[in-house]
């Protein structure tokens, strides 16, 4: 087996075996390599494997915003939903305009979203 299918099917079952609350903070993990990474690929005037990883990023913050619920009628909901617009907004622009600030900007936001994450226990989560 290679390492990339080894490394497929492992997240895989991650996936699968994961709880609601540990798959939105895979989603910040996923979220934040990827940027990480597209900043490491910028420095290096890599501009596609940036771009790749960026779109990645984007992706990723696309479905977390996806699961927002109520949004409309929930403020917190409803702020999140903003922040993941901005995030995406600001990515994009990144992408557009090779802005490691931004990039910088976007890794900051989701690692406090992530560390907020944390705090709060799976129970209060299902609640």
């Amino acid at each position: 087996m290679t390492l990339q299918a080894y490394q497929s099917v492992r997240r895989s079952t991650l996936v699968e075996g994961a709880s609601p609350h540990q798959l939105i903070a895979m989603l910040y993990d996923g979220a934040l390599s990827n940027i990480t990474i597209a900043r490491k690929h910028l420095a290096q005037n890599r501009g596609y494997q940036m771009h790749v990883h960026i779109d990645k990023a984007i992706a990723i913050v696309q479905e977390l915003q996806a699961s927002l619920k109520d949004y409309e009628t929930n403020e917190l909901a409803g702020n999140l939903f903003e922040l993941y617009s901005f995030i995406t907004s600001t990515l994009i622009s990144a992408n557009q305009n090779k802005e490691d600030d931004s990039l910088r900007t976007c890794l900051e936001l989701i690692e406090i979203l992530k560390d907020a994450w944390q705090a709060i226990s799976p129970e209060q989560v299902a609640a």
